[in-house]
């Protein structure tokens, strides 16, 4: 986030299609230290759309903070995941990426993810705020998603940013 961003409420992308799970973390974000402002998109080609300001969407704010659910209808997370990182536009947009399930994180686990760099939901109040500190606090360094055993090097050898995430633990 620069000096601009600090001065103005942070522009989150909610990428969830279950209205509980939204209604749950919209209310935990609203008790945050931060001003935030929320677009939320109910599946992977909205998301895109929002992020690629097409269609309705036109004009659409560029989020600071994507929020990733795995599961969802149209185009799932990691393809919503892999759509951002092939795009230069998209690439430096911090994602944290929401699991409902011990299988998730365990899908997470086998490329490499780190648990600083997911979060289980409904989101908690704390893990969110720091979140935002820590974007407030660093500039965006690319670092790459690992891949299941055998295939990092392949993976890496693209040259592409897989993954970006600044933060240490939870």
């Amino acid at each position: 986030m620069t000096t601009e961003t600090a001065d103005r409420a942070i522009e989150i992308l909610l990428v969830e299609d279950n209205p509980a799970d939204v209604r749950l973390t919209e209310e935990v974000i609203k008790g945050s230290e931060h001003a935030t402002n929320i677009t939320v998109a109910e599946d992977g080609v909205v998301a895109m759309e929002i992020l690629r300001g097409e269609g309705e969407h036109s004009g659409a704010t560029r989020p600071d903070l994507i929020l990733l659910d795995l599961r969802l209808p149209r185009k799932d997370g990691p393809e919503v995941l892999a759509d951002i990182n092939s795009d230069e536009n998209l690439v430096n947009i911090p994602v944290m990426i929401l699991t409902g399930t011990e299988a998730e994180q365990s899908l997470l686990n086998a490329y490499n993810i780190p648990p600083s760099r997911f979060c289980r939901k409904p989101i908690e109040l704390q893990r969110f705020n720091n979140v935002v500190t820590q974007l407030s606090m660093f500039s965006r360094q690319p670092i790459s998603l690992g891949a299941p055993a055998g295939e990092q090097a392949s993976q890496e050898s693209g040259g592409k940013r897989r993954w970006w995430w600044p933060f240490g633990g939870s």
